[in-house]
């Protein structure tokens, strides 16, 4: 799929088959997060933790009143280390748009998740299981599946021109 039709074609998918993504997608989907800007070029700074453990999965999705990542099988966590100068959130959402991308063009569904990552940074003993490496939070979320149905919708921003 080319760029723009992928950038065309993307939506936050909150419906997924029960099945899961092969290992070749997965491997695009993370290789193009990898080649995501980062501030100052520290993608040391950075660490992607892939769950597609279903009990860890429901355990997860377990601390709320609903899933939290619409039953996608696969959770992608994007973490950071704060070196100080507020680029965590900057560098793991040019990751996360990243795969988001990959995603659309290879034809499965994505979304961006946020209320994931403050359930997770909530529950030490979830946070713990992450097994993070020293210094490391995570910062946002990316869940991938099949999606269940289609949806296409145009979205506008407003601009001015100057």
């Amino acid at each position: 799929m080319e760029l723009f039709e992928a950038i065309d074609k993307r939506f936050s998918n909150r419906k997924y088959l029960d099945k899961q993504i092969s290992d070749e997608d997965l491997k695009k989907i993370l290789k193009a997060g990898m080649q995501a800007p980062i501030g100052r070029g520290k993608y040391e700074d950075m660490h992607i933790t892939v769950i597609q453990n279903k009990d860890l999965l429901n355990e997860i999705s377990g601390l709320a009143d609903r899933s939290v990542f619409y039953n996608a099988p696969t959770l992608v966590i994007i973490s950071a280390r704060d070196d100080g100068n507020g680029l965590d959130k900057e560098n793991s959402a040019c990751v996360a748009m990243n795969m988001l991308l990959a995603a659309t063009a290879l034809g499965l569904g994505s979304i961006y998740l946020n209320l994931v990552i403050g359930l997770i940074k909530e529950h030490k003993e979830i946070l713990d299981k992450l097994n993070l490496p020293e210094g490391f939070v995570p910062v946002v979320g990316v869940g991938i599946g099949y999606a269940d149905g289609e949806h296409i919708k145009d979205h506008e921003i407003s601009v001015d021109y100057m």
